[in-house]
């Protein structure tokens, strides 16, 4: 199954219609043409900041990059880098646009010998698939300097042009930034974003174990971590809602980033428990899911038939409902009657419909989502139901 299939693009997910505006916020931006060398030289000494961990999330095939370190030797037109200096570590830079590129020069790169590559040593790339480089086809970059000398200098001088942004305001910033630079292309994920901005040990679990985790992978249909980070967003959104770290307010940006910045500053003190029992009960969760919705967990229902891709709003909603010991229960000796039940729901009210279809980032559709499963769930099963404490904390007039 494609990227383009496995997931839903409705309205409960992150755009730039989460940013806020913001007032003379401008960045410093200066452009700098810096020669392949120097590139491998900055990665190399970490003023680039392109973690090892990211090969998990590598997008591009072998064929591509040996196709993007050709077009380097060729001395064809490549597209610029957007790098914006990390305010927390002057002269150290976080990736917004180009990421692929890089991790391509990285891998191909790897030095055997350098002890600062020592993560990059098994990702080492062997050029394959080229056309106007045939002779190529196969080297690693130390063979390529010693049977093709001339080329390899042309590879090492080829010139990368960088937009460096610094003393930028807001995230916010970036984040419009990032947007533009993927419209009209396949939109990636913010979650790489958020990886960078607000990084430390909450981060890197979420990273880690997504990729991971037999929930989500069965969930997805993934066999390994997702490339545009689908995975890692789930489990942050599960977490978010179950957690309650802080109140959802109609920003899903801000709540996520919030939330991850507060587990981040509180993993030591109670932070890591709070978040690794979250992730058990939504590995159980998940895995209950499979049991009462089998292939159709997460996924709407209409028209008769359920979708094809998994829908983020459907998913807040069936898993966390499958996290109360007693309700989950009964949905596993039910689910005949479970199904039955969410099928109704989702012929006979429109509003529940309306709320994991569109516009459904805002407080009212969140809780009506959560209120509609739930109380559907309590008159059938005659149990009580209880919103997660992200939505429970809300003001009584919304939904």
């Amino acid at each position: 199954m494609s990227d383009a299939t496995d997931w839903d693009d409705d309205k409960s997910a992150e755009d730039e219609e989460d940013l806020l505006s913001w007032e003379d916020d401008e960045a410093a931006t200066t452009t700098v043409d810096w020669t392949v060398e120097t590139v491998v030289s900055q990665m190399r000494k970490g003023r680039i900041d392109l973690n090892p961990s990211f090969q998990r999330r590598d997008a591009w095939t072998r064929v591509a990059k040996s196709q993007y370190i050709e077009s380097l030797v060729q001395r064809f037109p490549v597209p610029q880098i957007v790098l914006a200096e990390d305010s927390k570590r002057p002269g150290k830079f976080l990736v917004i646009d180009g990421k692929q590129r890089l991790l391509s020069i990285r891998q191909f790169c790897a030095d055997l010998d350098d002890s600062r590559d020592v993560e990059w040593r098994q990702e080492k790339l062997r050029l394959t698939g080229l056309k106007e480089s045939a002779n190529l086809n196969g080297l690693t970059y130390e063979k390529m300097e010693e049977k093709y000398p001339a080329e390899a200098v042309r590879f090492e001088n080829a010139t990368i042009r960088a937009v460096l942004l610094r003393k930028w305001h807001s995230q916010d910033f970036l984040y419009t930034i990032f947007y533009r630079l993927n419209s009209g292309s396949l939109k990636l994920s913010a979650q790489e974003l958020r990886q960078a901005l607000y990084p430390g040990p909450f981060m890197e679990f979420i990273d880690s174990y997504s990729g991971t985790s037999p929930a989500l992978r069965w969930l997805l249909r993934k066999p390994k971590p997702d490339r545009r980070m689908v995975d890692a967003e789930l489990l942050l959104r599960f977490i978010a809602f179950n957690t309650g770290e802080h109140v959802y307010e109609g920003n899903l940006k801000t709540f996520l980033d919030e939330t991850a910045e507060t587990l981040s500053n509180q993993w030591s003190q109670g932070g890591e428990g709070r978040v690794k029992a979250a992730v058990n009960l939504m590995e159980v969760a998940v895995f209950a899911a499979k049991e009462v919705f089998g292939e159709q967990a997460c996924r709407k229902y209409t028209d008769d038939r359920f979708e094809r891709s998994v829908n983020r709003a459907l998913f807040d909603v069936q898993i966390h409902y499958l996290t109360d010991p007693a309700l989950r229960e009964w949905q596993l000796q039910n689910v005949t009657q479970t199904v039955e039940a969410f099928k109704e729901l989702c012929k006979k009210d429109p509003l529940f419909i309306d709320s994991v279809s569109s516009t459904t980032k805002t407080p009212r559709a969140v809780r009506k989502r959560f209120k509609a499963w739930g109380a559907k769930l309590s008159d059938i099963s005659g149990l009580p139901h209880q919103f997660p404490p992200s939505v429970s904390g809300m003001p009584n007039d919304v939904g």
